[in-house]
């Protein structure tokens, strides 16, 4: 069965080929940014992307910085990772660069490989970037500037790790962690996360931050693949399969197919049928999606998308999403003057300004899209679904 919510890894991860290659192409002149809301695959494909870069010897670092809440916090983490990088070549360099910048690794060079050091070191950067951190950032783009060879350093959940900094030294890191890039031609970032880069920024530092970032869409599968997936499972749990049934699946989803919501139908059908001994049908999938997702027990699914509202929008932005989201979810489509209307008397004011950017934000976060101009729709089909279910009559 594949997961629910955990990375596709192995011969689980399916059709992020053509993301996969074009990031690989990419990151030999840009850094990337992967765009794409909670569940669609970034750390799957972040992970692919290690594993491939691993397969050529070229040196890459993983770096999951959910937890990180500081600066220097973040440059610890990156310093020891960058030591316990693999590769003997890379960790030449590397040792090199840090013992020019850190006494502690000069001292101890011959000691650099064992798990004992590493632990002394990650202390010891601990207490050196505790305090006036920006100043000391120096000896990073010293370590960085003399990397020789091409580097891959991948940075998942960086907004979040942004969001949790003081606002005054996420905008300093923000402006080093430029600085950075540009002073470390052999390095490439890659970095991505569920909460949207672009909102994070926007009241700290500005999109000129970030703007030398190429973005990547990170989308739902096609119809084809989704339904080869469906097939699969269905394979794998000794069930008869049929267009019917691939066809059922997909209409509970919708487009774009997204490959959480898929596996959350698909894991509601393998309980059901687990449980009452049934055979999987059209009919079952629609009864598993109307009671098991659709229903109390499946609210955990989808319940982040409405508490990020209130974590990641100030408080009259939040206000104004919930209310325009429960209108949106009662009809296939909204046009934006309502929506505007609910804005303003959700707010209380009647700056254009801001309702176009709570618009782009909503549209950022992958809570709606604009196909149609002047029209708002839920950008998930089974998003919408909960949505009308649990808060259309709360706002």
């Amino acid at each position: 069965m594949l997961p629910v919510g955990s990375p596709a890894t192995g011969d689980d991860f399916v059709d992020r080929e053509r993301e996969t290659v074009f990031i690989l192409n990419t990151i030999t002149n840009d850094h990337v940014m992967l765009v794409a809301p909670r569940r669609f695959g970034k750390t799957s494909i972040m992970r692919k992307i290690e594993r491939d870069l691993a397969s050529k010897h070229q040196p890459c670092v993983f770096l999951e910085v959910e937890s990180v809440n500081s600066p220097g916090e973040f440059i610890t983490d990156l310093v020891t990772a960058l030591v316990e990088c693999e590769g003997a070549s890379v960790k030449a360099r590397i040792s090199s660069a840090l013992g020019r910048a850190f006494a502690l690794v000069q001292e101890n060079i011959d000691e650099i490989e064992t798990p004992a050091f590493r632990a002394k070191l990650r202390s010891r950067l601990r207490a050196e970037f505790s305090d006036d951190w920006h100043e000391k950032a120096k000896k990073v783009d010293e370590i960085f500037a003399g990397l020789t060879g091409p580097v891959c350093i991948i940075l998942d959940e960086f907004p979040v790790a942004i969001q949790n900094m003081e606002e005054d030294d996420a905008r300093k890191f923000l402006q080093w962690f430029r600085r950075l890039r540009q002073v470390s031609p052999n390095v490439r970032f890659i970095v991505g996360g569920s909460v949207s880069i672009d909102h994070v920024v926007y009241h700290i530092g500005g999109t000129p931050v970030i703007n030398d970032f190429r973005r990547v869409a990170v989308g739902g599968f096609s119809e084809d693949v989704a339904l080869s997936v469906v097939e699969r499972v269905f394979q794998g749990e000794g069930w008869e399969y049929s267009p019917e049934i691939g066809r059922a699946v997909l209409d509970c989803v919708g487009e774009p197919y997204i490959p959480y919501f898929l596996m959350i139908v698909l894991s509601g059908l393998k309980e059901e049928a687990d449980i009452s001994g049934g055979v999987p049908s059209p009919a079952l999938v629609v009864r598993v999606y109307n009671r098991r997702i659709l229903g109390s027990e499946g609210r955990h699914y989808f319940e982040h998308y409405s508490r990020r509202l209130q974590t990641t929008y100030s408080g009259q932005e939040a206000k104004a999403a919930r209310a325009i989201l429960s209108r949106v979810s009662l009809a296939e489509s909204l046009p934006t003057g309502i929506a505007y209307e609910i804005f303003r008397q959700s707010t209380g004011s009647g700056s254009e300004d801001a309702f176009l950017a709570l618009l782009a934000q909503l549209n950022h976060d992958f809570y709606v899209a604009s196909e149609t101009p002047g029209e708002l729709r839920f950008y998930s089909k089974m998003l919408r679904d909960w949505w009308r279910i649990y808060h259309a009559g709360t706002w």
